[in-house]
C-alpha cells in the first residue's frame, strides 16, 4: 500500500469512492459531495457548517442532515467532532482510511504503460508498410497542389487580444473570523495590503462583510490561485491609481 497523501491530491479519487459505494443513501453521498466541494479547507482539511446550513444547500430537513452525518461517520467516511451549537460548528475531516484508499487509488492511475516489450508493457504497433522505417509510407511531393497553394488570410490577420473572464465573488461575512483570518493571512504571504485597504469592504442584509472570490483561500497548487492573485492584483492597482482619477476630475472640472 502507498502513503498516504494530501487529501487536495486525492480529491478527485475520494469522490469517484464515494459515489461508488452502494452502502450509502442518496442522501449521504449528497451532503458528503456538498461538504468536501463547498466548505473543505484546503490547508486544514476541515469544514465547519452548521447544520442548518447544510439543510438550507441540499433541501433537507435537519433532522435529516443530523441523521446522515451519522451515516457517514459510521461508514468510515467522515471524522466527526460535534460542536456545543453555540460558538464552535460541528468540524467534519474526511477519515484517515478513506484517504488512504483515495492514495492508493491514485497510485495505480499514476503508472505509466510503457509501449516497450523489454519493459512489461505493450507491444508497439507493427509498421504499416516497408516503404518507410517511421512506421508509414513515404508520400512525394505533388507539384499541382503546391502551385494552387493559396496562403490562409487568417495569417495575416492582426493576434487575438485576450480577455479575462470576471471573476464571480462571494459573501464573507466579517463575523466569520476564521475565513477572514486564512484570506487575510493569503494576502500577506502573496504581498498584497490589507482587506480594507484594497475596497473590497461590502454590506449585505444590513451585515458587514467583504466581496470575496471564494468562501476560503485556494491551494497553492490550484489552477485558481494565479486567477484570484491576479483578481487582487487589479484592486490594488484601482485603488493605486484612484486618487489620479480623481485629481484629473477635478481639473477637468
Amino acid at each position: 500500500m502507498s502513503g498516504v497523501r494530501p487529501f487536495r491530491d486525492v480529491k478527485l479519487q475520494w469522490l469517484q469512492q464515494l459515489s461508488c459505494d452502494k452502502d450509502l443513501s442518496d442522501n449521504a453521498r449528497s451532503v458528503a459531495l456538498y461538504i468536501v466541494t463547498t466548505h473543505l479547507n484546503g490547508h486544514t482539511e476541515k469544514a465547519w457548517p452548521s447544520y442548518q446550513t447544510i439543510a438550507d444547500a441540499t433541501g433537507k430537513s435537519v433532522k435529516t442532515i443530523q441523521r446522515v452525518i451519522r451515516e457517514l461517520e459510521t461508514s468510515g467516511w467522515f471524522e466527526i467532532r460535534r460542536g456545543n451549537g453555540i460558538r464552535h460548528n460541528t468540524e467534519y475531516c474526511p477519515s484517515a482510511v478513506s484517504i488512504l484508499r483515495a492514495s492508493d487509488a491514485r497510485e495505480k492511475t499514476d503508472k505509466v504503460v510503457t509501449l516497450y516489450p523489454g519493459e512489461g508493457g505493450q507491444n508497439r504497433p507493427a509498421r504499416r508498410s516497408d516503404v518507410s522505417g517511421e512506421g508509414g509510407q513515404i508520400c512525394p511531393p505533388n507539384p499541382e497542389k503546391e502551385k494552387i497553394y493559396k496562403p490562409n488570410p487568417r495569417e495575416d490577420a492582426p493576434p487575438r487580444v485576450e480577455t479575462r473572464r470576471a471573476v464571480p465573488l462571494v459573501f464573507v461575512a466579517e463575523t466569520k473570523t476564521k475565513q477572514v483570518e486564512q484570506w487575510c493571512a493569503w494576502l500577506r504571504r502573496h504581498g498584497f495590503p490589507s482587506l480594507e485597504a484594497l475596497g473590497i469592504r461590502t454590506v449585505k442584509t444590513g451585515q458587514p462583510g467583504y466581496a470575496l472570490p471564494g468562501y476560503w483561500p485556494p491551494d497553492e497548487a490550484s489552477p485558481r490561485a494565479l486567477e484570484w492573485v491576479a483578481f487582487f492584483s487589479c484592486r490594488r492597482d484601482h485603488i493605486a491609481d484612484e486618487p489620479d482619477r480623481q485629481a484629473d476630475l477635478r481639473r477637468a472640472s
